[in-house]
């Protein structure tokens, strides 16, 4: 059992296993509240929304991700690429590549010491006990050309859930961008992944498959 609380305007919201959530905030004020507390918790602040599995409360700060953006929308993330870029290098030192790894730093440590004897001035460097330079130099990143909006949204829950542990999503505004057929395969394909996604929206769209709502009028009442 998963459930969003949020006690100031009393929103109880069990999650089905099933569906996506979606709480339609009329009141802008309360739009903004929302997001912004969520945001507030993921970096490591306090805040009143309460994520929890089985009645027991999650930190937000390690498995929620908040996304606000749409325009541009990049998987390509700092911190994803950090995670990425930490895991090839744990890649990059076991017993299969260890060997090539340590040739191919000596292969370029060897042609830095060429090249740069033809300088008027003597140099100096320093060899790297891993592979993140090389990766940085040759702009490793998650290939995301041509893809559609809901598809870098997929990619970048997926990478998120792989590469950060976080199996809460929280979008805000996201059904202004997209289309109701958009919604349900993007929900579907969130479901089959097993991660939790709430939208909040500031209006009603047409409902789709695997949709919970809850609806939160301009006067605060929950529908």
């Amino acid at each position: 059992m998963k459930m969003f609380t949020y006690p100031p305007v009393d929103l109880i919201a069990d999650i089905p296993e099933n569906k996506v959530l979606t709480i339609i905030a009329e009141n802008p004020k309360l739009m903004y509240e929302l997001a912004e507390d969520i945001y507030n918790q993921i970096n490591g602040n306090s805040g009143s929304v309460v994520f929890s599995e089985n009645y027991v409360p999650i930190k937000p700060q390690k498995a929620v991700d908040l996304i606000t953006q749409f325009v541009p929308f990049t998987v390509n993330r700092k911190d994803i690429l950090n995670k990425i870029y930490t895991k090839v290098n744990q890649t990059s030192i076991n017993e299969k590549f260890y060997k090539d790894t340590q040739e191919i730093l000596s292969h370029i440590e060897l042609y830095l010491y060429n090249i740069t004897e033809e300088l008027n001035v003597e140099t100096n460097f320093v060899r790297p006990n891993e592979i993140t330079g090389i990766l940085k130099a040759f702009d490793l990143k998650i290939v995301e050309n041509e893809q559609s909006l809901v598809d870098k949204i997929l990619e970048y829950i997926i990478a998120c859930r792989d590469y950060r542990g976080c199996n809460w999503f929280i979008t805000v505004g996201l059904r202004n961008y997209i289309t109701s057929e958009e919604a349900e395969l993007l929900f579907q394909s969130v479901l089959l992944n097993d991660v939790t996604l709430v939208c909040i929206e500031g209006s009603s769209q047409n409902k789709v498959k695997n949709e919970t709502r809850i609806i939160i009028d301009n006067d605060l009442c929950i529908i």
